[in-house]
């Protein structure tokens, strides 16, 4: 007989070894609202920086300094809900 053929394995079995090497297992539900936010943060950062390398190679600057600002835009807006997440799960 085959030991792979032997009793099924606990899922749960490994997290008293887990949390023995002092590693924190963590599950954290993130609110809906700052899943959005931050999707629409990183495509908007994402399409406004490459219109600002687009512009930039095609030199055309006053588009490509807006497209550059608003990349510094959306940048600091990660900032800001990330630290926003990070304190409404501190209070939960």
């Amino acid at each position: 007989m085959d030991d792979s053929e032997g009793d099924p394995v606990d899922p749960g079995a490994y997290d008293d070894d887990l949390e023995e090497e002092g590693a924190l297992i963590l599950v954290r539900q993130v609110p809906l609202g700052v899943v959005f936010a931050r999707i629409v943060v990183v495509s908007g950062m994402g399409i406004t920086g490459a219109l600002a390398i687009f512009f930039l190679i095609g030199l055309i600057w006053w588009p490509a300094l807006v497209s550059g600002g608003l990349t510094i835009v959306f940048l600091f807006l990660m900032f800001f809900i990330e630290r926003g997440a990070e304190a409404s799960s501190r209070k939960k």
